[in-house]
Formats: C-alpha cells, sequence, structure tokens
C-alpha cells in the first residue's frame, strides 16, 4: 500500500519534472492543431454562408435548374455543394460529388497539362515547330515564323476563329477528331505570337500530339496521366452510355432540354466533371502538380502553367498555358470560362492566397460568374488600394490614328460566319478634351474614359467615375509598319480588330438603308417606265422610258433581298445545324448573290450600249447608272462580309 503511494508519488513528481524542462512548448503543435482545425472550421462556414446567400440570389434572378460550386484552400476542400436540379423533369438533385457538367474550355486546362507533361518528359520541346509532331499533315507555311506548341495554348497561333462545322455528328466522329483536323483547320490570318485570337481546332491539334505519344486515344491517355493519379474517377472526355447516365441534363435558356453536342474540339472543349473532381485539380494546380504523394507534373512545369506566357504589353492582363490573368479588386487571379450548349462553367485561381473557386451549371449562359469573382475576393481577400490620382494637366501627346471603330476578335475573318459581325457589338474610340473615351454601341454598357501613361504611347489607363485610375489598362497594338491593328481593353480575352469605316456598327445601318432604298428607286423606276411608255404620262412625248434596265435592275435587287431574307430565316429556323454542317439549302442560297453579280454585270454593258442612245431622257440614263453604282457598292458590301462565293 505504501509502495502503491510511493509510485503515485513518482508519478507525479515526473511529470512536474518534465512541464518544468520542456514547458509549454510541447503541447504548443497540439494546440496549434485544434486552433487551426477550428479556423477552417469558421472559414468553411464563414464562406458557406456567403455563398449560399449570393447564389439563392442568383437562382431567383436567373433561374437556373441546377448548380454546383467548390472551392479550395491551403490544399484541402473549402466548400462543396450542389443547388438545384440535375434534371428538372424527374427532380433529381445536383450531386457536387456524382453530378457531371459539361465544362466547355476549361478542358483546356486539362489538355495543357497534358502537353506540359510531355514536355517535362522530353517529348516534345514546347517552341519547337508543331510540324515536327505531326505525322498525317502538315500546318502550310503560310507565315515565316512557326506555329509551336506553346503559340497554340496561347491562342497566338495566327488561327481564324472558327464556329462554323465544328460539332460533329456522331459520339464515333468525335473520338476520331484527329482524323478530320486536316479537313476542319481554320485559315491563318497573322503571323504566329503576334495576336491573340481564340482557337479551339489549336487546341484539338495538341490533342493528336499527345495521342501520338501516349499511344492511346485522347480519353484513354487523359483518364491514365491526370484523373487516375488525381483521383477524378468522375470526370471523362467522351464518356460512355454508363457515364452518360451521371451528366446533368443541360437546359437552353428558354428551359427547353439541349441534346449533348459531339465534338471536333474535343479536347478544347468536350470534358464532363464533377465539382468535387474539379476541386481536386485545383488543389493540384496550386500545389505544384500533385495531391499527397500522387503528382502529375513537377514543381517547376506545374508553375510554370501559373505564369504569363504572352501578353503584347507588360502591362495588359496576358495568358498563361490556358489560364487568362485577371484583375479582380487589386488581386492577380487565373480564370476561364466554359460555354457549350447547355451547360456554363467558371474557373478561378489566385495562386497568391492558394485559392480555388469553381461553378459550373446546366444552363447555357452563366453571365454572374464576374459578380460571384469580385464578391469573393472584396469578402475574403480584401486589398487596401494604393489609388492615384491621374495628372490631367500633364502634357502627353495622344496619336490621332487611334480614334475608330472596333470589335472583338472572337469571329471569322476568312468565312462566311463574319456576317455574324454585323450585329456586334462595337467600341468607338474618340477624344473628349485630354480624356480618350471608350463607348459601346450596347446601351447597357457605359461610355468609359481613359488617360495615357507614358508620353506618345499607346497604352493607357482607365479613370473611374471617382477621378482615380483604376486597374485597367487598354492598349493600341500597331503592325509592322506602325498602323493600328488591334485595340487591347484590360486582358487579352478582350482583343479587339480595328475595323475599317464600313464595317462600323452605323456605315452598317447606312450601307442596308440605301441598299433597301436603291431597291424602292429601282422598283419605282420599273412601274413609271411601263406607265410611261403605255402613254398614261405623255409630258415627255418623243421619248420611251428604257424598261430593260429598270428590269434588270430589280430583278437584280429582289434577288438580293431575298438572298438576306433567306439568310435569316436559316439562321432562325437552322442556326444549331451550322456547328455540325451547312445545310445544303443554305448553300444553295449563295448562288443568288453569284447570280446577281453576273446580272449586275449584264445591267452595266446595257448601260453602255445604250449610253448614247437619243431615244431615252438623260435624267432617266443619269438615275439608272447611280442606281447600279449603289447596286456595285453593294456587291462589294457582300465580298466583304464573306457572302460573295462559298466561303465556309
Amino acid at each position: 500500500m505504501i509502495r502503491g503511494k510511493f509510485f503515485h508519488a513518482r508519478i507525479l513528481v515526473i511529470a512536474a519534472l518534465f512541464f518544468i524542462v520542456c514547458g509549454p512548448d510541447f503541447f504548443r503543435p497540439a494546440v496549434a492543431a485544434v486552433r487551426n482545425v477550428q479556423q477552417r472550421s469558421n472559414e468553411q462556414r464563414e464562406f458557406a454562408s456567403f455563398v449560399d446567400g449570393f447564389l439563392a440570389g442568383v437562382q431567383k434572378e436567373y433561374g437556373e435548374p441546377g448548380m454546383v460550386l467548390s472551392a479550395v484552400r491551403d490544399g484541402e476542400i473549402l466548400y462543396l455543394r450542389g443547388y438545384g436540379f440535375s434534371d428538372s423533369e424527374s427532380g433529381v438533385r445536383v450531386d457536387p460529388e456524382r453530378t457531371m457538367f459539361r465544362v466547355g474550355s476549361i478542358s483546356q486546362l486539362i489538355t495543357a497539362a497534358a502537353v506540359m507533361q510531355l514536355s517535362e518528359r522530353g517529348r516534345i520541346n514546347l517552341d519547337e515547330d508543331v510540324n515536327v509532331y505531326l505525322r498525317r499533315w502538315k500546318i502550310p507555311d503560310t507565315f515565316e515564323r512557326p506555329i509551336t506548341p506553346r503559340r497554340l495554348m496561347t491562342h497566338t497561333a495566327g488561327f481564324d476563329y472558327k464556329e462554323l462545322e465544328t460539332a460533329a455528328p456522331t459520339s464515333a466522329d468525335e473520338r476520331n477528331y484527329s482524323s478530320f483536323l486536316q479537313k476542319k483547320m481554320p485559315p491563318r490570318f497573322a503571323e504566329p505570337g503576334v495576336y491573340y485570337c481564340p482557337s479551339n481546332m489549336g487546341y484539338s491539334i495538341l490533342g493528336s500530339i499527345v495521342e501520338r505519344y501516349s499511344r492511346m486515344d485522347f480519353n484513354a491517355s487523359i483518364k491514365k496521366n491526370i484523373f487516375q493519379p488525381l483521383g477524378m474517377n468522375d470526370s471523362v472526355f467522351t464518356p460512355n452510355d454508363e457515364e452518360m447516365k451521371n451528366l446533368a441534363a443541360g437546359y437552353d435558356k428558354n428551359g427547353t432540354k439541349v441534346p449533348y453536342e459531339y465534338r471536333y474540339d474535343m479536347p478544347a472543349i468536350g470534358m464532363n466533371s464533377t465539382a468535387s473532381d474539379m476541386g481536386r485539380f485545383m488543389i493540384a494546380a496550386l500545389s505544384g502538380g500533385a495531391i499527397g504523394r500522387n503528382r502529375i507534373l513537377g514543381e517547376t512545369h506545374a508553375k510554370s502553367m501559373l505564369r504569363r506566357h504572352f501578353s503584347p504589353h507588360p502591362d495588359i492582363n496576358g495568358i498563361g498555358t490556358g489560364y487568362i490573368e485577371k484583375q479582380v479588386e487589386g488581386i492577380r487571379t487565373l480564370q476561364q470560362y466554359g460555354n457549350i450548349p447547355g451547360y456554363s462553367a467558371f474557373l478561378m485561381l489566385i495562386p497568391e492566397k492558394n485559392f480555388g473557386l469553381f461553378l459550373a451549371a446546366n444552363a447555357s449562359v452563366v453571365n454572374f460568374s464576374d459578380k460571384l469573382a469580385s464578391a469573393v475576393v472584396k469578402r475574403f481577400f480584401p486589398v487596401s488600394a494604393d489609388k492615384k490620382k491621374p495628372n490631367i494637366g500633364a502634357d502627353i501627346a495622344v496619336y490621332p490614328d487611334i480614334q475608330g471603330y472596333y470589335r472583338l476578335n472572337n469571329i471569322s475573318k476568312k468565312t462566311a460566319a463574319k456576317v455574324a459581325g454585323i450585329a456586334r457589338d462595337q467600341i468607338s474610340i474618340s477624344m473628349d478634351g485630354v480624356f480618350v473615351v471608350a463607348r459601346h454601341t450596347r446601351d447597357d454598357v457605359p461610355p468609359s474614359r481613359w488617360l495615357p501613361t507614358e508620353v506618345s504611347g499607346d497604352i493607357f489607363r482607365m479613370v473611374g467615375d471617382d477621378g482615380f485610375f483604376t486597374d485597367e489598362y487598354m492598349f493600341f497594338q500597331r503592325d509592322e509598319l506602325g498602323a493600328i491593328s488591334a485595340l487591347v481593353v484590360g486582358g487579352i480575352e478582350n482583343t479587339c480588330d480595328k475595323l475599317s469605316m464600313p464595317e462600323s456598327y452605323y456605315w452598317q445601318i447606312v450601307i442596308l438603308a440605301v441598299f433597301t432604298g436603291t431597291a424602292l428607286v429601282s422598283f419605282l423606276g420599273l412601274f413609271v417606265g411601263l406607265t410611261n411608255n403605255r402613254g398614261n404620262f405623255p409630258w415627255e412625248t418623243g421619248y420611251a422610258s428604257d424598261t430593260e434596265l429598270w428590269v434588270i435592275s430589280s430583278f437584280f435587287c429582289a434577288m438580293q433581298l431575298s438572298f438576306a431574307a433567306g439568310m435569316i430565316i436559316s439562321i432562325i429556323t437552322m442556326g444549331n445545324e451550322f456547328r455540325v454542317f451547312v445545310p445544303y439549302q443554305v448553300k444553295a442560297l449563295f448562288l443568288i448573290p453569284l447570280a446577281g453579280g453576273l446580272l449586275l454585270a449584264w445591267l452595266w454593258f446595257r448601260i453602255l450600249t445604250k449610253l448614247l442612245s437619243p431615244d431615252y431622257h438623260c435624267l432617266e440614263k443619269v438615275v439608272i447608272i447611280s442606281v447600279a453604282f449603289l447596286e456595285t457598292g453593294y456587291m462589294f458590301f457582300l465580298a466583304n462580309w464573306r457572302l460573295l462565293g462559298f466561303m465556309f
């Protein structure tokens, strides 16, 4: 009994000595761990409360059928939740861990990671001519500089923007996309490495290179080298029937179900994933290419993906390997948007804060992602802004040639799809005192004021309503001859082409109005001529009206008006089909302008043969010649918009 008391006393003495020697430092790691867990729990609750409130308002305003959101911080999932229904008809709720969404252009981040793996293993050189790695065909040497894998990843290869015939008719065609590449590649419009212009088909080239060097199809290669190491078990590029069961139904803006669209540019836009899987990808991207012991890239190449690889000016937000730089409330973020019929997605990384955010919806347009990004940064990563007041009185020269009209360059320049640009938003740049003012043709976008930041330069900084500089820069990009060829507003994704005056928004209205008036004059001339020749208008005794010329002119105008009406009806009724193929009946429509050109040539021939004839009044000759000149101008209008010929 006494021995037992001594034993307990010894234990107490040893414990006391241990505490005196080690002190409280021994317990601090455990206490810190408890505090970290508590802090993380508080962060999760705070983030959940904020996001739930934000998205509840969004669903009420926009009526999105279903959404998922995942957020990561410091290598862990901070938030993961689904909202609404994956199928509104059957009432199936969204599961953030199992429900797949199509993520559109976010797919490019995965393809870029696979290309970086090849670079890391020494299989390819990112700055080598890409033709070295193409086996079945070669890209034509249109320009002196070569197209490289890096330029394909940064959308600076100089390919024209392609919209027509990018969707595949069947799943088999999508899986075999690489065999269609040569036929589907868009033409080149610029020297590589000069301009940013989105090109999904450029990523399809990268996908074919991944296939060649992995010796397996693209989907299997990505599964083996990206998805499986990261535990992204519910992500796929070409889903089978079983995997399709987990895909949320897609809806258009009217709430109508959209069928699954197969794509020839599948490596750029065809990925399906869950919020949980995308959370794992974001963790790997922010953690040097690894999750725990599983690694897809070495730290050097993983960090390289997050740096800037192209920008036309140091002050302009550029592009990495698929990621687009964007300043949000004073902090650098990397973003990518994904839109494919029936689905929208958004991804944002903040490397400085080791934070990532992913959002997806089964609706065609998520137009609140910028608001969400701004709200998240303001709430959780506020930056004290060092506002700078512009020196309004500074004597800074501004080149007058910056004035004019500009339009986003995500529109075809070489095919008939260019005609969509007639109705696209344009930016007019003009001078207002010391300010450069950018005005949009859209009424919902207010004008903005900019000031130059360097003497006689082409880089400008926006001045906010409070009179201070913002983080937005505007850069006028010049070609080798010194002429302005492009405008970049804010970031690389807002690269605009400078337009000739005939392509400006208001000139389009004038041109179309003038041609409509010309058609009316032509029809009226035919009516008056026929009436006069019947003797009903006897005031020009001895003169006859040349009804032959008026018939030709009227027929020409009727043909062009019928072509315009046919195009409008085709776009309204068959617009979605253009992504798969241009219907034959639409191609047949393009015979009308060509036939009109021949008819116009005949009109001019007959005008010239009758020019000196005394049988017709000189005033009528002046009118018909004026009408013929205006009709000729309309043919140049059609040629400018690639509507004169079969340019598909």
